[in-house]
């Protein structure tokens, strides 16, 4: 009987200690790239996108954070850009237009993905039937008309955050590369 209860005890433990050492891909991203920009909502602080570079090329890039943590879904890699999807976030890599050696980590939250993001932006790299089924069945014809129609609502993602507003008043700051952000008219 004390070596079965000695065995429940090992196993639990090991599990628990493996289980300590999983890491999630945006803290990985946090801890071990460059800081560079932040976009977020005026009225809501906690809608952001956090932008980061490493000094690895977007498939380097793409690899480790693979390796770090397993996405839901890996998008195509287009036109320098890839997206790897998790469960409550979005981590979108894209070629530094001024540093090919280079990659730009942005993080968003599924929210501010949902809310700001031109579906165009995933064209080629993700289903639009992925979007609709994570945002609401009619999300990316719905966000595509808003976006037409109220300007300086959406954005498409990594790069400059030229401290355009959005259409409900929230700006982004600005940064020194060029890419599309909120307010821009990309």
């Amino acid at each position: 009987m004390k070596i079965k209860k000695w065995m429940i005890v090992t196993t639990a433990s090991v599990f628990l200690f493996a289980a300590c050492g999983l890491q999630e891909a945006d803290d990985y991203v946090d801890e071990n790239y460059t800081f560079v920009d932040a976009v977020q909502n005026n009225t809501n602080t906690n809608d952001q996108a956090m932008l980061y570079r490493t000094n690895q090329s977007l498939q380097e890039t793409a690899a480790e954070l693979i390796d770090v943590e397993q996405p839901e879904k890996i998008g195509q890699e287009v036109d320098g850009r890839q997206v790897l999807v998790y469960n409550n976030e979005f981590i979108i890599l894209t070629q530094d237009p001024d540093n090919p050696g280079s990659t730009l980590v942005e993080v968003a939250e599924d929210e501010f993905v949902r809310t700001h993001y031109n579906p165009g932006f995933f064209s080629g790299m993700l289903l639009g039937s992925l979007l609709n089924g994570r945002f609401g069945s009619n999300w990316e014809r719905t966000q595509t008309n808003r976006c037409r129609y109220n300007d300086g609502g959406c954005y498409s993602g990594g790069g400059y955050y030229g401290g355009g507003t959005f259409s409900n008043g929230s700006y982004g700051r600005g940064s020194t590369f060029r890419g599309g952000g909120p307010g821009e008219g990309k």
